[in-house]
């Protein structure tokens, strides 16, 4: 059935009866003029840390809420994958505490920072979030909450005023907060709790004050006991969850630190386990429908994760990644050697980053955290002539900007030169494919005000050579490709000063010409690629929006969609995909600000047209477009419509068909011309009267619209 299209030559199927097919189609052009943006990415949270979460236990899902800096979404997690719940309810926040009060089937939140301290207090049904209007503890940001079930009240400890951490402890039931006790723990924040139900004690370790404390208490409902000074290093923002089923608490991290702990209420143990990095501001929640420790996110030295990992209480499995977390002044570049997008560096909602992610069409992959210094607005390119990436400058944000160049071989770093171009950040690269070089322009530096850059250099493997210092004027954050058609290097755009440029200039080897001084409206912080099957250079975004196409001869606008307002990100040409890649940079539509972590793809959508003849079958003409250039569909036939899932083992397995589950059958598979486009024309029988066809690119796995046979 389904298993039929791992096979390496067409099936003779049952709806449509061919003995032989030889396609021969003519060239078309009907996929170059389309093109939409479509999020290709993994779903999930974005990347993020100091975060809270807590696990709904009536209704089997690990609930989560906000995060540094200052988001404020709610996600649900089945175990399977996470689902964006709400976007409205509580301000966006970090440092905030949550726990789940299973007598009334509710998550209960308090306090955090969103630019000021908090006290607020919500609760989270499931469907969306109520604000209690109860007064008590001061406001306070990294403090701990935990349900004590025996006792049926909501257990705070701690937390942090803008200076000095608190000492106190306070209950909430159903009357409202009240202050219980002001002695046992010293005064901290950054610590963690959970309720060890079979012993009906709040557990607590650690936290931070005028440095990382490793001490254990225990609070009864009466008092707090001092009950352990050894086990786990002193850390703070590391988590506790209670494993039910095995008696224990369960610690995990801390800044630093990537070591597991259990208590089993007399002593720490130490279990040595591989599993998540080093990290700290990571949430932990124990499901117990499942029976597992539920770990999300956190922030290492390197960047914001955005990772889910389950403890079994003997290892750790990583569940899923969505990837790097939201950025901006990154870089990217297309590595046609090992078919997958590098994206480097930048600036996420926390630090300046330095790690190295890989893309292969369907996930993201941490590929390196070993190599250049953290940095922002430096640029990338692949040379494919010795199949290795370029990177040049940035800005490092305690050294300023930089010249060194580095080369990923696909597998390390290699520092390659400190020589060269002079100090820049937020200039412009691309590899010009004939002459086998690497093309830089422009930039910045900051040396008594700005000085904005408008040389042009070429690097060759070994040396950088200055090759002109007219052409553009000085600009920085333009954008360049190389027109492989054409042989030249395209360059659109930037700023300098106040100024904002709508130029185009093309460079041949040995200089530049102005190509056009009209087209889309002045831009900056822009990005560009050449497209091969349109043979144009797409360009997109900045501070002006819109998806425009330069041939050579004039710029023709693309795409106009408001909701792809997005200026700093990164795009690439996936050759595999035969499809513009863009990720990153600070999204404006629809109302959406912040550094993005989506992943959007410029193609035309699969479309599928099918003309039958029924009732009793008769001739069917079948015609395509959108689909990846000389790559495998599969038309596929089912009774009736639905979400039926491909199972593992068979190719594009996870993809969902809009198709029922009833008689899922493959038809035929065809190779598509190199436009994308096909057509075939055959004879039905009368089997498939009523039933539905779906086509799938058996290369990126996305589907078309659904077909009725009628």
């Amino acid at each position: 059935m389904y298993a039929a299209m791992n096979m390496p030559r067409p099936m003779v199927a049952l709806l449509i009866a061919v003995a032989s097919i030889s396609i021969g189609l003519p060239p078309s052009a009907r996929g170059q003029d389309c093109g939409e943006w479509m999020e290709v990415g993994p779903s999930g949270p974005n990347g993020r840390y100091r975060h809270a979460a807590a696990y709904d236990s009536t209704r089997g899902v690990t609930v989560m809420f906000g995060g540094d800096l200052t988001l404020g979404d709610t996600w649900e997690y089945d175990g399977r994958a996470w689902n964006l719940a709400a976007t409205t309810g509580p301000t966006g926040r970090w440092g905030h505490a949550m726990t789940f009060d299973s007598a009334r089937g509710r998550t209960v939140l308090f306090g955090g920072m969103d630019g000021d301290r908090l006290r607020d207090t919500w609760v989270w049904d499931g469907d969306e979030w109520a604000r209690i209007p109860f007064t008590g503890p001061s406001r306070r940001h990294s403090a701990a909450l935990a349900y004590d079930s025996a006792r049926d009240v909501i257990v705070m400890f701690g937390g942090r005023d803008w200076d000095s951490p608190f000492g106190d402890t306070w209950e909430l039931d159903q009357s409202g907060w009240r202050r219980v006790s002001q002695t046992g723990p010293s005064p901290r924040h950054s610590h963690a709790m959970t309720y060890d139900s079979a012993r009906g004690v709040v557990v607590l370790f650690g936290g931070l004050a005028s440095s990382p404390m490793g001490d254990t208490w225990e609070w009864n409902g009466v008092e707090w006991r001092l009950v352990g000074e050894g086990g786990p290093a002193p850390r703070a923002d590391h988590a506790l969850a209670y494993d039910e089923a095995r008696g224990v608490t369960v610690l995990r991290g801390g800044w630093d630190t990537l070591d597991t702990w259990e208590w089993n209420g007399e002593q720490w143990r130490e279990r040595f386990a591989s599993g998540p990095s080093a990290r700290g501001g990571h949430s932990l929640v124990y499901d117990s429908r499942r029976q597992v420790c539920v770990l999300f996110g956190g922030s290492d030295e390197v960047c914001l994760r955005g990772d889910t990992w389950e403890w079994n209480g003997s290892r750790w499995t990583l569940r899923g990644d969505v990837g790097p977390s939201g950025r901006l002044g990154h870089s990217m570049a297309y590595d046609s050697a090992h078919d997958e997008t590098l994206m480097f560096g930048g600036w996420d909602y926390a630090y300046t980053r330095g790690d190295l992610w890989a893309w292969d069409g369907r996930t993201w992959r941490l590929a390196s955290t070993v190599g250049p210094s953290m940095r922002t607005e430096h640029a990338m390119a692949f040379d494919s002539a010795r199949s290795v990436t370029v990177l040049f400058g940035g800005h490092h944000i305690f050294d300023g900007e930089l010249r060194d160049t580095w080369e990923w071989d696909g597998e390390r770093w290699v520092s390659r030169s400190s020589i060269g171009p002079s100090l820049r950040r937020s200039h412009a690269m691309a590899y010009d494919e004939v002459r086998g070089v690497t093309l830089l322009f422009g930039g910045m530096y900051l040396q008594s005000g700005y000085q904005y850059l408008g040389d042009t250099w070429a690097w060759s493997g070994s040396a950088w050579t200055r090759v002109a210092s007219d052409g553009p004027s000085p600009r920085h954050s333009a954008a360049m490709a190389f027109d492989s058609q054409r042989g030249v290097v395209v360059l659109y755009g930037g700023s300098q000063g106040s100024a904002t440029y709508g130029d185009t200039w093309e460079w041949n080897g040995a200089s530049w010409t102005l190509a056009a001084t009209d087209g889309p409206p002045p831009r900056s912080s822009h990005a560009m690629v050449y497209d091969p099957v349109r043979g144009a250079c797409v360009m997109h975004g900045g501070v002006n929006d819109g998806t425009w196409a330069w041939d050579g001869v004039e710029w023709t606008v693309l795409d106009e969609d408001p909701r792809m307002d997005v200026r700093g990100h990164w795009m690439v040409y996936d050759q595999r995909q035969s499809s513009t890649l863009l990720f990153g940079g600070i999204r404006y539509g629809s109302g959406s600000t912040g550094y993005s972590d989506d992943l959007f793809q410029f193609r035309c959508p699969l479309a599928l047209s099918v003309t039958p003849t029924c009732p009793g079958g008769g001739p069917v003409h079948v015609e395509w477009s959108g689909a990846v250039p000389n790559a495998y569909v599969a038309l596929i036939f089912a009774r009736n419509v639905g979400s039926f899932v491909i199972p593992d083992g068979n190719i594009c397995a996870g993809a969902v068909l809009g198709l029922g589950a009833q008689e899922v059958k493959l038809v035929y598979r065809w190779r598509s011309d190199e436009n994308g486009t096909g057509r075939v024309d055959r004879n039905a029988t009368a089997h498939g009267c009523g039933g539905y066809l779906q086509l799938i690119d058996l290369h990126n796995c996305t589907t078309s619209n659904v077909v009725r046979m009628e």
